[in-house]
């Protein structure tokens, strides 16, 4: 193409930003066709597993959302396998991959292992811990602790995630902001907006069929606020959530709180881990500081290596702590 034909990215967002709304909807109408054709054959035939077919043995392949800014994922699942996979010291590369992509049972985040596909962050977790003999993150745990680990998985995925998905419907703008214009290709203006519509719809959807289903704003809000002060009275003066050594727990927990945290906008549940629940802000930081020191790269260059303990082009910055937390 010469260049007289070729035309840049900005010059062909400009050009869409400038077209009247009737124009909008025809482009939008045909992105959204030309999205949906390759969609509906993708999901009629089934793909071929492992998608990674040059594969090395032991190295676990890990798929996930892109990396976004202020934090490696905006997914909590995704975060906790990746945080897990470096606190077991499990070697692993990240595949790149669209949006789009999902395990065969529609499940993101999932592994590939010797060619082997397993879905879903917590069966990913059980399966690796057996695969690595990985047991020893958690195998000095009395019956006690795992019960209270089991307790508290559960209280982050049925309660405290359903209660913050408030925030995260009502600034889903602000959310999708965090993903790179690049994973949108061409259209970016125009995908973004029926990405945050769909992420909207799955909120609704998520919530209405949840235990808080039945309940006012207000009393989920205040629900996920009662789930927050547990998890800081549990915490206590501890390092970690059972002790002085991190554990599986503490992946789950350090990815949900993440993603109160360090998103773009406010809300209760944020004030109150910075104005009453300061420890679990340390713990936070604790983890970051500990299993991601890659985390500015992260965040700002979108890098994925998982060689996440070699020497950092970008020096960790942004911690949420006002004086740098000595690790154990």
């Amino acid at each position: 193409m010469s260049d007289s034909q070729s035309v840049s990215f900005q010059e062909l967002t400009k050009a869409l930003e400038d077209l009247p709304l009737w124009g909008k909807t025809l482009v939008a109408g045909g992105a959204v066709l030309a999205c949906y054709l390759p969609y509906a054959w993708f999901t009629s035939n089934k793909r071929a597993s492992p998608l990674k077919s040059d594969f090395k043995p032991g190295i676990v392949y890990l798929y996930q959302l892109p990396r976004t800014k202020e934090l490696p994922s905006i997914s909590a699942s995704c975060l906790k396998l990746e945080t897990w996979l470096r606190m077991a010291e499990i070697p692993y590369e990240n595949v790149h991959c669209g949006l789009g992509t999902r395990g065969l049972d529609g499940a993101i985040p999932f592994v590939e292992l010797d060619g082997k596909e397993i879905s879903h962050s917590a069966l990913a977790i059980t399966h690796l811990k057996e695969k690595f003999s990985k047991g020893s993150l958690d195998d000095h745990f009395n019956d006690e602790q795992k019960a209270s680990c089991h307790a508290f998985e559960r209280l982050l995925h049925l309660s405290l995630a359903s209660s913050h998905l408030i925030y995260r419907a009502e600034n889903a703008d602000k959310l999708m902001g965090l993903i790179p214009a690049n994973n949108f290709g061409v259209f970016a203006s125009i995908f973004s907006i029926f990405v945050t519509k769909a992420y909207l719809g799955r909120c609704a959807s998520i919530i209405s069929s949840s235990s808080l289903g039945g309940y006012s704003r207000d009393q989920r809000i205040s629900l996920g606020k009662e789930d927050l002060h547990a998890l800081s009275k549990y915490l206590g003066s501890k390092h970690f959530f059972t002790g002085f050594k991190p554990t599986s727990i503490d992946a789950s927990i350090f990815a949900s709180l993440a993603q109160i945290l360090f998103v773009p906008y406010e809300s209760e549940h944020k004030k109150l881990l910075n104005d009453e629940c300061n420890n679990l802000v340390k713990f936070v930081d604790r983890m970051k500081s500990r299993f991601w020191p890659d985390w500015a790269d992260a965040t700002t260059k979108f890098t994925t290596d998982s060689n996440w303990k070699r020497k950092l082009s970008t020096p960790p910055n942004g911690s949420r702590a006002q004086t740098p937390q000595k690790l154990d």
